[in-house]
């Protein structure tokens, strides 16, 4: 039976409580200053002001301004994998070009959603900051590999056929996607990197002209035109051509 003792003591105390709180509402506030204004307005001083206290007291939660940032990263890519997830959860296991479709449907929907997290990920490098791989690696990896496991399954079910891509069979992954996907490297073979990271990136390219370019002045209905991307990519990965119309349906 477990102690009563340890319960109590391994109950976050009160100070640990209002820490946590104060790390919270200081990246609220830095989430807000992204949806107003983008990366480039975020500052110190800004949620100092916001919360009534000298900038120089964030320090005690954020040693840097850089790892404000990295916190933020950090939180932006598991909210970008865990809609993802729940996309690819809520359709039939056996859905394999429905699940595909649906994941990409999230992805759009989340960066709509949240345009500054969207912009902190993919957009202009904010100058002097550099992402930690071992910091912000485990979470940018997870949107990443639900993408990688769903083709994997896909194509063991017979729902792709990679062969029918254009992607080079020989491409070697480089050393951060080692890194990612260290954990389930053994769960794929050599060409299903190329071809989902092929698919991924053109998602990004999409929603980087749709949200930061001129993308919706072009066409009216981005929304159409985005499922077609979808369903040409999911074409060009070796979907079964059946299992890809029925995705419009």
């Amino acid at each position: 039976m477990e102690s009563p003792i340890a319960n109590v003591s391994s109950a976050p105390n009160r100070r640990e409580r209002l820490r946590a709180g104060m790390v919270e509402e200081i990246k609220a506030l830095a989430r807000r200053q992204l949806a107003e204004g983008g990366p480039g307005a975020m500052s110190l001083r800004g949620i100092a002001r916001e919360l009534g206290t000298a900038s120089s007291a964030l320090f005690r939660y954020f040693p840097s301004y850089n790892d404000l940032i990295s916190a933020l990263v950090v939180d932006a890519y598991n909210s970008l994998a865990d809609a993802v997830v729940s996309a690819a959860d809520a359709r039939p296991p056996a859905d394999h070009a429905g699940r595909w479709f649906a994941i990409c449907q999230a992805y759009r929907q989340w960066a709509l959603d949240n345009s500054g997290e969207f912009a902190l990920l993919f957009g202009t490098p904010l100058p002097g900051y550099e992402a930690s791989e071992e910091i912000t690696g485990p979470a940018a990896s997870r949107s990443v590999e639900v993408a990688l496991g769903l083709f994997v399954t896909a194509v063991r079910a017979g729902a792709v056929d990679p062969s029918r891509s254009q992607v080079p069979t020989d491409l070697e992954e480089g050393a951060l996607w080692r890194i990612l996907t260290a954990d389930s490297a053994s769960n794929y073979e050599s060409p299903y990197a190329g071809i989902v990271l092929s698919a991924w990136a053109s998602l990004l390219g999409y929603l980087v002209v749709e949200i930061f370019g001129s993308l919706p002045s072009l066409i009216d209905d981005t929304d159409r035109l985005y499922r077609a991307h979808v369903r040409n990519g999911m074409l060009a990965m070796g979907f079964d051509v059946d299992l890809v119309e029925a995705t419009s349906t």
